[in-house]
């Protein structure tokens, strides 16, 4: 019986030191594909089957989809809303990475990872040109693994869009 406790612990260990010693986004890239869950449409949205996501929308921008927080419309151009949320989810101090190609400068796409154990999130923005000359905003994010995430895309979120001031 000891022997099998040995053994269980040492297969343990072996598995902790592979996922540090290869890396935690690795590891995880390695087991559930591509981190990138590619961006959210809102002119068919559709938001993950388990609570391990997060939508902030300006009103009239997600209709027919569930809102987790209504956001402002904002006096900037689509262009310079997306680089204030640029820099803005660059200074939240954990692993972000820049995921889409950039050709659109309405939108943008980042993946993020927990500080920790690096679990990946996409993080899906646009900012949408209103009749009033302002511009709307949508902000998307999910997890790509486990079924609930605890609010922190929500908490992410709402983080990044704080301060773009409107």
């Amino acid at each position: 019986m000891l022997a099998v406790l040995v053994a269980i612990v040492a297969v343990i260990a072996v598995a902790v030191a592979a996922f540090f010693l290869y890396g935690r986004e690795q590891t995880w890239a390695l087991i559930a594909g591509n981190p990138d869950l590619g961006p959210f449409e809102r002119t068919a949205p559709a938001r993950s089957p388990r609570p391990n996501d997060a939508l902030l929308c300006t009103q009239g921008l997600c209709d027919g989809v569930k809102v987790d927080a209504q956001l402002p419309d904002y006096a900037a151009s689509p262009e310079e809303l997306i680089a204030s949320i640029d820099a803005a989810i660059r200074d939240l101090g954990i692993p972000v990475r820049r995921v889409d190609d950039g050709s659109d400068p309405t939108r943008a796409r980042y993946v993020t990872w927990s500080p920790l154990m690096r679990f990946p999130d996409t993080n899906a923005f646009e900012a949408v040109p209103l009749d009033d000359g302002r511009t709307g905003l949508v902000a998307y994010a999910r997890a790509q693994l486990g079924y609930s995430d605890g609010g922190a895309n929500l908490k992410r979120l709402q983080a990044v869009t704080l301060n773009l001031g409107n």
